[in-house]
């Protein structure tokens, strides 16, 4: 295995090593190459252009290369790839380079394993809600002068950085499921947000996806430590029935299991008297003890959710509870992540929803944070075989606007082979009753200039613009604004 391996070749970790990364632009494997740089590791880059990741990269003092050569692994005694590359372009020069000089090739998430492996670990894994609940667990653990070392898949925006590279004993990071990237993280800790089926490009069925995760926490460290660690611990979100068949499948699991939930009166960690008009507020319940109110800056249910994960996972650890609602309440959100920005008359909401569940959600927020204003879903679809297999159910997402825009698929780690175009699911929005009623309208878009062209032509004082995709889309924000 890659982690046994890089474990025997750097048994002293990576401190003065040479490591590569490919594809280093990527927001995750940008995470993972700064906290080994952090540690001492001599890191060089390359990726096909520049973007938002490589900025923080180069902030970091790591030097990035445009474009790819052989030569960039001539002194390499590691190449690190994102899983995304090596899907679609096996044979770039550096890897077949590599590969012929015996210099180890292996996923950005087996070098973030070793980083992690002389820490305790806490991993957030869920198809959604794991970039937002690690970056407040961070915080919290922050606030509390625990400095952890803390990974994240998107920009942070208070650290205006993807890490915090600290000097604690706890090691936080966001754990991806997609090719069982997380199957190279230990930790002690897990908090598992949601479980349901997504990326029907890599599993089969929604039950290939849970076995997925039931492995991933199979593979947590149970081992015995000193009492000053945390026993193995699994923090679970109670009102997600995936979650708890996937608890279900453990069997006799030897370590302790903590809920949160919005709904259930008797979990851990629970909200009530929560408000969903002009503020997303609640009052922070933990042990059936009232610790006091919080008022997130960030809107949504869904984030009042997040907000109980973090402060779940942060009592294992032994964050002070007193200090919860403050620290909560600092918290400025990710990038794209139902970020709002005014432009005159109009708004636009920025956004990375790209599953249906989470695509009915961003729209669900929009609607309670601007009542009675026009809400007109703007989407890019990601990967064909999403597509193909959610048309329904990002139809019915879709529908819950008062008009939507479908942008072209954006394909991603895919070649399109005709298997679907992004009209069909303009045509399944517009058959859906509930938005013929209203008098919804649904159109085509095209490429993301066409579709901000379109954009401008609909434009009406008081609309909101809720863009959302994991590609580009957010592209058309800039384009269609007046300014």
């Amino acid at each position: 295995m890659a982690e046994a391996a890089l474990a025997e070749r750097f048994p002293d970790g990576v401190s003065g090593k040479r490591i590569h990364a490919v594809g280093a632009g990527g927001h995750g494997i940008s995470a993972g190459v700064a906290l080994a740089h952090a540690r001492g590791a001599l890191i060089t880059c390359c990726d096909v252009s520049g973007g938002a990741m490589s900025r923080l990269l180069t902030n970091a003092g790591i030097p990035l290369t445009l474009g790819h050569d052989p030569s960039h692994v001539a002194e390499a005694e590691l190449v690190v790839v994102s899983p995304a590359v090596t899907y679609l372009h096996p044979d770039l020069p550096e890897l077949v380079a590599a590969r012929a000089r015996g210099i180890p090739v292996v996923k950005w998430q087996a070098l973030l394993g070793l980083l992690m492996s002389s820490n305790i670990g806490v991993s957030v894994a869920g198809v959604h809600g794991k970039g937002s609940t690690t970056a407040l667990l961070g915080l919290l653990a922050i606030h509390a002068g625990m400095d952890p070392t803390v990974e994240v898949g998107d920009t942070v925006i208070e650290w205006d950085s993807n890490i915090h590279a600290g000097t604690g004993r706890y090691f936080i990071n966001e754990a991806d499921e997609w090719d069982y990237n997380f199957r190279y993280y230990h930790p002690r800790i897990v908090v598992l947000n949601a479980v349901e089926y997504d990326h029907p490009e890599f599993f089969p069925s929604y039950e290939a996806i849970r076995d997925a995760f039931v492995g991933f926490l199979r593979g947590m460290d149970t081992t015995s430590k000193p009492d000053n660690v945390p026993p193995p611990t699994i923090v679970v979100n109670a009102d997600s029935p995936g979650c708890l068949d996937t608890l279900r499948q453990l069997g006799d699991w030897p370590g302790h299991v903590r809920t949160f939930s919005l709904e259930k009166a008797d979990a851990d960690a629970r909200a009530t008297e929560i408000r969903m008009d002009d503020e997303s507020s609640f009052t922070l319940v933990m042990g059936g003890t009232e610790v006091g109110r919080v008022r997130l800056r960030v809107p949504g249910r869904h984030n009042i959710a997040n907000a109980l994960a973090a402060a779940a996972a942060a009592d294992v650890i032994g964050v002070p509870r007193e200090t919860m609602p403050g620290a909560l309440a600092t918290f400025r959100g990710l990038s794209r992540r139902f970020e709002i920005i005014e432009d005159g008359d109009v708004t636009f909401v920025d956004d990375y929803a790209h599953h249906p569940h989470a695509v009915a959600i961003t729209i669900e927020t929009a609607r309670t944070r601007f009542p009675g204003r026009r809400i007109v879903a703007v989407f890019q679809p990601t990967l064909y075989t999403r597509l193909h297999r959610f048309l329904a159910p990002f139809a019915e997402a879709l529908a819950t606007a008062d008009d939507a825009v479908v942008a072209e698929i954006q394909p991603s780690r895919e070649v399109d082979t005709g298997l679907i175009h992004g009209t069909a699911l303009v045509e399944a929005v517009a058959r859906r009753p509930e938005f013929a009623a209203h008098g919804g309208r649904a159109r085509y878009g095209g490429n993301l200039d066409e579709t901000a062209a379109l954009l401008k032509e609909m434009r009406r004082a008081g609309d909101v613009y809720v863009v959302m995709g994991s590609g580009p889309v957010n592209a058309v924000i800039g384009k269609a604004r007046q300014g």
